[in-house]
Order: C-alpha cells, then structure tokens, then sequence
C-alpha cells in the first residue's frame, strides 16, 4: 500500500515539474529541452526552471523517505532502527497564538511594501518579536515529557525579559500607531478615538479585578485584540496620510510652476 505522505510528495514533485516544463516553453526553451533537463535544447529561464526543478526533486526524496519508513509507522521505525519496539514518540506540541501573530506580521509587511515604509517597520518589528518567542515556545514544548514543567521553564526563563521589552516594545507601538490616527483626525475625531481607548482599558482593567484566575491565554487575548486593532488602524491613516501629503507637495509643486509660467 502506498502511504498518503508519498502521495502528498508525488502531488508536489508532479506539480513542480510541470511547472518547469511549460516555465520552459512559454519563456524561449525548445521542444524537447524542459522535458530532457536542458540535455537536447534550452529550457527557457534557468533560475525559474532550476528552482522548480529542484522543488520536484526534493519532493522525490521525502517522499521516498516516507515509503521507506511507512509514514513512521512504529513498526517500520523498529525494524529500520534494528530494535523490537520503537521509541516513544514526541507527544504533541501545546496550543500557539504566534502562527497568527506571524501571519499578521507578515500581511503588514506586503501591504507596507505597497503603500507607506512605516508599515514596513511594523510589519519587522511584529516578525522580530515572534521569531524569538516562537522560538523559545518551541524548545520549551520539547524540553521534557510534562506540559505544566515546560510551562514553569519557559516562565522561568522568558519572564524577566519578555515582560518589560515586550511591555516597552507594545507601549511604543501602540503609542506610534495611535499617534498616526490622531494625525489623521484631528480635532473631534481624536477626541473620540481617545474616549474609545480609555474606556477599552477601563473595561479590561475592570475584568482582570473581578476575575483574578483569568486564564494566561484569556489575558493575552485581551490585550492582544485591542492592540492589533489600533495598529491596523494607525497603519492604515499612516498610508493614508502619507499619500494625502505626497499629492499635497505635488500640487503646490504644480502651482508654483504655473505661476512661473504665467510670470514669464
């Protein structure tokens, strides 16, 4: 029976090469060069016919790997590692909000590279931070076999930097983001955004006190939401108000020429 990861991998490996095949021909390659590796003919683009290429031969190899392993399958781990029972498996890792966190980081990022070099840095800065506490979530989900140990080393010894840098990091953007969109509104507009913002505080204040065992997930939810709100936000009046004054200095540029004009 063949196993559903060389499946998976035959899928990738097919795709990829047929990927290369039509790269080749749509982009100058011969007849018979995509299909033969480049042996009798060109292939076209070589760096988008080489990285295809490679994708599907990669994808040949983990998918041979799982054949041979049967998709580790505890009896053929045993058998292939020449011992009677195979080895207790890693149990699985624990619950992570960074993959949603990273996707965000990296939406802020395609969008920034688009429209405003602010949103740009916010994007880095949100990739930076989840690069370091994925990171240390992941050693901490495989240091030992229990659940509530990883947790208390990770605290233990995550705690006295995370807090006050990601504290310091949160405040600073939070207080930029906030910052653009008073910018953005001024007047009437700030002073209600304002308002918004304390009375979200003011509210999560209020049920961290009259719920003391509020679980950690619960806390960061909490926090979390309102923060990606308001730089969602401040990143959109950033972009906004930065082509508002690009168009802006273009048209007194633009006046000024035609008073120039008229003048001469």
């Amino acid at each position: 029976m063949i196993p559903t990861g060389f499946k998976l991998y035959l899928g990738i490996a097919m795709a990829a090469a047929g990927a290369a095949a039509i790269g080749g021909y749509t982009s100058g390659g011969s007849v018979v060069g995509p299909i033969s590796a480049g042996y009798k003919g060109g292939v076209g683009d070589h760096v988008s016919y080489v990285v295809l290429l490679g994708v599907a031969f990669v994808s040949l190899i983990v998918g041979s790997l799982l054949t041979i392993f049967r998709d580790a399958d505890a009896e053929a781990v045993a058998d292939a590692m020449g011992v009677s029972v195979a080895p207790v498996g890693q149990r699985p890792v624990a619950s992570s909000i960074w993959p949603i966190v990273a996707g965000i980081g990296f939406a802020f990022l395609a969008v920034g590279m688009a429209v405003s070099a602010v949103v740009v840095g916010i994007g880095l800065v949100i990739l930076t931070v989840v690069a370091f506490e994925w990171t240390m979530t992941a050693w901490a989900d495989r240091a030992t076999g229990d659940a509530a140990t990883n947790e208390s080393l990770r605290d233990q010894l995550m705690g006295p930097f995370e807090v006050p840098l990601l504290g310091l990091l949160g405040g600073a953007v939070f207080v930029f983001a906030a910052s653009r969109i008073f910018l953005k509104y001024p007047g009437t507009g700030a002073v209600v955004f304002g308002a918004i913002i304390a009375c979200v505080i003011l509210a999560i204040g209020v049920l961290m006190a009259l719920n003391p065992k509020l679980s950690k997930n619960s806390l960061l939810a909490m926090t979390a939401a309102p923060l990606f709100a308001v730089l969602i936000f401040g990143a959109y009046s950033a972009a906004t108000t930065e082509h508002h004054d690009d168009h802006g200095d273009d048209h007194s540029s633009e006046e000024h020429s035609d008073e120039v004009d008229e003048a001469s």
